[in-house]
């Protein structure tokens, strides 16, 4: 029989709100700001950064798909923290991803900046369509 060796401890602190024309984004806000407490995060540059893209998932969800969720959370490896968000909505869907990332590019006549900028702070970016119809948005930024 093998023994487990066990490796750095990896501590998980997660959050889960619905984000809808009828509450916006402020329940989804403070979850990132108690979640970012928890973990002793409180460089205003990087809390600003982080609260940009949740916004800008929040933003997304508004506009496309009316209601959706999102859930934020704080992993804690080392002295590194990863903040793991991850949208969700039952839109239409993100018909074409690749001319989605351009910038410039929208769907609704909006500026088109929003998952290219998500492209570019971001440390991870994973986007898909749902089959169900709806889009999956994953972000991760390690502060």
């Amino acid at each position: 029989m093998l023994a487990h060796k066990e490796g750095p401890r990896l501590d998980i602190h997660k959050r889960c709100v619905t984000v809808s024309k009828k509450v916006g984004l402020s329940q989804a806000r403070k979850a990132l700001r108690d979640i970012l407490s928890e973990v002793n995060v409180s460089d205003e540059i990087k809390v600003a950064r982080l609260l940009t893209i949740l916004d800008e998932l929040g933003n997304n969800i508004l506009r496309h798909g009316e209601k959706g969720l999102i859930c934020i959370s704080a992993y804690i490896k080392g002295d590194k923290v990863g903040i793991r968000m991850v949208a969700e909505d039952r839109g239409a869907g993100i018909e074409d991803l690749e001319r989605a990332l351009r910038p410039g590019y929208s769907e609704d006549r909006g500026m088109g900046m929003g998952l290219n900028l998500l492209k570019s702070i971001c440390d991870d970016l994973r986007i898909g369509s749902l089959v169900e119809g709806g889009a999956y948005v994953e972000v991760w930024k390690w502060i």
